[in-house]
């Protein structure tokens, strides 16, 4: 199952500032995590259409929803990491997946 996480960044916060931040951060306290196996973070450079409604997109392969939710909370780097997050987004749009078979 995929996770997908896509946000703004608060004014005043860089793509600069950010980058460093998650690879400090975000990136060791996910790795504590026993359900995320997989952890890709896409730094949107355009829309088709317009302006993207979105700066960051992270895409993450989870074991199960239920227990990745139950580590956000849990897992105490994560609970911290969560906290200083929302400190830097805006509007984070969070969605599960399952892919498609492209063949019946």
């Amino acid at each position: 199952m995929k996770c997908f996480v896509a946000f703004r960044l608060k004014p005043g916060v860089t793509r600069e500032a950010y980058e460093q931040w998650f690879r400090d951060v975000n990136v060791p306290a996910i790795r504590r995590t026993t359900t995320v196996t997989g952890y890709r973070v896409w730094r949107v450079v355009g829309a088709m259409d317009g302006e993207s409604p979105f700066d960051v997109v992270e895409e993450m392969e989870i074991t199960d929803r239920e227990g990745f939710e139950g580590e956000l909370d849990s897992v105490p780097e994560v609970a911290a990491m969560l906290t200083q997050w929302y400190e830097r987004v805006a509007e984070p749009v969070v969605v599960y997946a399952e892919e498609v078979p492209q063949a019946a």
